[in-house]
């Protein structure tokens, strides 16, 4: 026997988990001691592709996590992960009672992670998450990534999710808007917190197939909520004293939107995704959020082409797409990075600066003078300009390099000496 084989169960299990899966699951041919160490290694990942294509393979799926689950349940053995990925072209009938049975093995086997990502059709084939989960009160980390569905039984059980701290749900269907709220209530040691385009029935009864988008969602009392990642929900209200970081993306930028932070004076991170902002509710937050260190506006769209952004903690902001600017005006002396993605040219100034601050401008253009006069005024229009520190040009269409082209760009770099451009030309 090699010197590694003869090490300590722990030790090797440790070695596997430090593996990717596909070389993990190849030890097993390697000696019986191997087999042995990867028939009881704790954490399990099983993902099969396109076996829903051939019965056989399906079958021989089946029966391989079945073996491993039955083996680590019925010795007592910890089941400290479970993670399911399958094929999104899968019909889910011939596997859910298998997957009913993993789950109630892996919860009764003291599972921390659970992970599901069953890719399918909405409101046609999805599985039911079973009850039994909501026995599994070693849970620390739950992940649901479609095809699954939350049943509206969920609101008359007890739920002793009592140490989960993650939870992540994306594309899940759900057949009461209730469901969530519900399920987050009885998770109070939750510090992160993901919800992406979660799907309701338009009819409890169900007797229809349409589904709408999530709506609304309230979050009370979490004091260990730090982390939250919230999609396709048009009114937020989150009350979590220790959130730290908060990115909203919001549906369609033409619905109003609903985002109330009163109680979150502690958030340090705050990203905005394809909202339309109304400058006295944009300008609130900075004073119901002194701490602000980070804030990132990706394609938003303001009431007022001018937003004032004051903020003494803040050290970095980003403004990526973002239309109907023409004045932005910085207030943040300890500002220490400024990025800019897009293709308008608003006035930006630093009212107040620190020394090591540096703007990074990515503008959009395509080779013609009135894409270069814009530039051009895009620069100037930086205040103080000796903040630009780097321009990255993304020129859309395909052209020919003119002696008019090459004089504009000496120019630009006689004028920025110090400037680092990067062209990339994308047809």
């Amino acid at each position: 026997m090699d010197r590694i084989s003869g090490l300590p169960k722990g030790i090797l299990h440790d070695i596997l988990g430090r593996l990717p899966d596909k070389d993990a699951a190849r030890t097993s041919v390697l000696s019986k001691a191997w087999r042995e160490t990867w028939f009881s290694f704790p954490k399990l990942s099983c993902c099969c592709h396109n076996f829903f294509s051939l019965r056989g393979k399906l079958d021989r799926f089946i029966q391989c996590v079945s073996k491993r689950l039955t083996r680590l349940h019925d010795q007592g053995l910890a089941i400290k992960e479970f993670k399911l990925m399958l094929d999104h072209t899968l019909d889910y009938v011939p596997a859910s009672c298998h997957i009913d049975q993993w789950i109630q093995m892996a919860s009764e086997s003291g599972v921390e992670v659970l992970e599901l990502y069953l890719t399918g059709n909405f409101a046609k084939r999805h599985y039911n998450l079973p009850l039994c989960l909501t026995e599994a009160k070693s849970l620390t980390k739950l992940v649901l990534r479609e095809g699954t569905r939350l049943d509206s039984a969920l609101l008359n059980h007890s739920l002793k999710f009592f140490s989960l701290k993650t939870l992540s749900l994306r594309h899940i269907l759900l057949e009461d808007e209730r469901i969530i709220e519900h399920f987050i209530s009885h998770c109070p040691l939750i510090e992160h917190l993901t919800l992406h385009s979660c799907y309701v029935y338009n009819n409890p009864s169900r007797s229809s197939t349409m589904t709408s988008w999530l709506k609304s969602l309230s979050l009370q009392g979490l004091q260990k909520l730090k982390d939250v990642d919230i999609q396709g929900i048009q009114e937020v209200y989150i009350d979590a004293p220790n959130l730290e970081n908060l990115c909203y993306h919001a549906l369609y930028m033409v619905t109003p939107f609903k985002l109330n932070l009163d109680s979150c004076t502690n958030l340090r991170w705050l990203t905005l995704w394809n909202l339309k902002i109304p400058n006295k509710w944009f300008l609130e937050q900075f004073y119901r959020i002194p701490f602000l260190e980070s804030l990132m506006l990706h394609s938003c769209s303001f009431e007022h082409e001018r937003i004032n952004i004051p903020g003494p903690e803040l050290k970095f902001f980003s403004l990526s797409h973002c239309s109907n600017l023409k004045e932005v005006n910085i207030d943040a002396p300890n500002l220490l990075s400024c990025e800019y993605v897009g293709k308008d040219n608003p006035v930006i100034s630093f009212l107040r600066i620190s020394n090591q601050l540096e703007l990074n401008a990515h503008y959009d253009m395509i080779e013609n003078h009135h894409h270069l006069y814009s530039l051009r005024e895009f620069v100037q229009n930086i205040k103080p300009q000796k903040v630009l520190a780097s321009l990255s040009l993304f020129i859309h269409e395909p052209f020919s390099v003119s002696m008019h082209f090459l004089l504009d760009w000496f120019l630009l770099l006689a004028y920025f000496p110090n400037l680092f451009i990067i062209c990339l030309f994308v047809p």
